[in-house]
């Protein structure tokens, strides 16, 4: 995991479709695919690796599920619904208004106890992730929070924005230290990221 809190400088041309980063000993993938950072892919553990810096997070322990949910969202043509209706026709008009990702919600099990190490920097590595990259850029595309891949294994896989993150301490040792936390992550799939221009 990457401890360190200040984030690589990023070129412009990158903004809103950043290059995987280039860890040790290890080549850059092409940016055009889903591959995930060097030594995420395959990992046994499920981990979030930020795209724009490399910083990853392992959960120490698997969730016993994990559900990931694709909405396809319709609408009714009211219009059409009461044109019908009046003429006897019999169906409902829907009208598919658009394309959207998917979410998956996990949770993150961090455990110090049996060594008695803090769990913090586990903790901190992921609101790392949803803090934003360059408040002071001067690239627009820059000043908004990390764009992550989430991995488990070989086959799940996605680009994500962290929606939410909800942590919850449940052991401490006897100075105060945080020795065990679940952290709920909500995740967004996202290709591409911006900030909002505002009216």
């Amino acid at each position: 995991m990457n401890d360190n809190n200040n984030p690589k400088d990023n070129n412009a041309k990158y903004a809103n479709n950043p290059p995987l980063p280039t860890l040790p000993a290890a080549t850059a993938p092409n940016t055009k695919n889903t591959t995930p950072p060097p030594g995420v892919n395959g990992s046994a553990y499920i981990t979030l690796a930020s795209l724009d810096d490399g910083t990853t997070v392992k959960a120490q322990y698997n969730p016993k599920e994990l559900q990931i949910d694709k909405n396809v969202p319709w609408s009714k043509v009211n219009q059409a619904n009461q044109s019908q209706a009046a003429q006897g026709g019999q169906g409902i008009h829907l009208e598919f208004t658009g394309a959207e990702g998917r979410t998956m919600s996990i949770e993150m099990l961090f455990d110090g106890y049996e060594t008695n190490t803090s769990i913090v920097p586990q903790v901190k590595a992921l609101e790392w992730l949803t803090s934003v990259l360059q408040p002071d850029a001067q690239q627009e595309a820059l000043r908004r929070p990390h764009r992550c891949v989430a991995v488990w294994g070989n086959d799940i896989s996605f680009r994500c924005v962290i929606n939410s993150l909800q942590t919850k301490y449940t052991m401490f040792s006897s100075s105060g230290t945080p020795l065990r936390a679940t952290c709920t992550v909500k995740l967004m799939e996202a290709d591409v990221v911006s900030i909002s221009k505002g009216k």
